[in-house]
């Protein structure tokens, strides 16, 4: 009898003793660092598609549920996904989200002035705006988004801090610890785990790190422009050659004159790559390089392709890597 008490008490407690915490994340590479750490110990849900961009990101309804449901929140910041403030706010959910950009001991970078000019004619042609490349946007739905992300967005322009702190390797490890810190919190149980992914993690990074700066040394010299100035991290990190962007915010599409202007730093620099990105639609690029021998590549600054897992976060470094060294070697 005794025994099958214990038995049905243990049956009862099982559901809780097995429930994982629950971590949604707003971008594919948060969720790379979090699955480094948390394994398969907790949850991970993620926000914004792999294959989206947060600068153009709407809100859904499951999203909001994703954001309810989890037990912390992981997110850049405001100055990339604006359209995460109000919704964290009414859930009550901003004390105990980590915000990357606000953790001690990150190194931010500012955005340049010089990289302000051509915003204006940007302008021009922004209602025109090719959405070919916003595969995951699921326009069907879009009247059912929550528009506050967007109306948000308008306000969002390439001035102050750099958001694009998951493209430097020391700012990934400043997310790692935090990230430890909170899983430990939530899961004491498996303290030694989280922390033992952690060790891992620091001690595959350095090893990854030191082997793309001794790739990448070959072709520092070479000068490239980028589709959008969302890369200062990973390009001072490792001293790589950028001299232009296409666009400062890449949900708005070029004017004519900054076409022109573009066309004359791809002579004036002796350009060798010009890279687009998956998220976009790649017909400007072509229009610019029509009649030119300058090498194109995408350049995925999401890692929409990598496959996620505890190693995710390496392979990103790979990819990217391996994208600048196919268009500048």
């Amino acid at each position: 009898m005794n025994k099958l008490l214990l038995a049905l008490g243990v049956s009862a407690l099982s559901p809780l003793a097995l429930a994982k915490p629950v971590i949604a994340t707003s971008i594919k590479p948060v969720s790379m660092i979090v699955a480094a750490i948390a394994g398969d110990k907790a949850e991970i849900q993620q926000i914004v598609s792999s294959t989206a961009s947060p600068h153009d990101f709407a809100m859904r309804p499951s999203d909001l549920k994703k954001i309810l449901k989890a037990d912390t929140v992981v997110w850049v910041g405001e100055s990339l996904e604006r359209f995460l403030e109000k919704p964290l706010e009414n859930a009550d959910k901003e004390k105990s989200s980590i915000e990357w950009l606000a953790l001690d001991g990150m190194a931010l970078h500012n955005f340049a002035e010089e990289h302000h000019h051509g915003e204006d004619e940007a302008e021009e042609e922004h209602d025109d705006h090719d959405h070919e490349g916003h595969d995951d946007h699921d326009h069907e739905e879009h009247d059912d988004h929550d528009h506050e992300g967007h109306e948000g967005h308008e306000g969002h322009h390439h001035d102050g801090v750099d958001p694009h702190v998951w493209l430097s390797p020391d700012n990934a490890r400043v997310l790692a610890k935090a990230v430890t810190a909170r899983l430990v919190s939530l899961d004491s149980a498996n303290t030694k785990y989280y922390k033992a992914n952690l060790a891992s993690f620091e001690k595959g990074l350095n090893a990854k790190d030191a082997e793309i700066r001794k790739a990448l040394n070959k072709v520092n010299k070479v000068p490239y422009i980028v589709f959008h100035d969302g890369y200062s991290y990973f390009e001072q990190h490792y001293g790589l050659n950028h001299v232009g962007e296409i666009t400062v915010s890449p949900e708005r599409k070029p004017g004519a004159k900054k076409v022109a202007e573009i066309r004359h730093e791809i002579e004036e620099h002796n350009v060798q790559c010009v890279f687009s990105e998956p998220q976009f639609s790649p017909a400007i690029v072509k229009t610019l390089l029509e009649g030119s021998d300058v090498k194109t590549a995408p350049l995925d600054p999401l890692g929409s392709k990598v496959k996620m897992g505890t190693n995710a976060y390496f392979s990103f470094l790979d990819s990217l890597s391996g994208q600048f060294l196919s268009c500048l070697g």
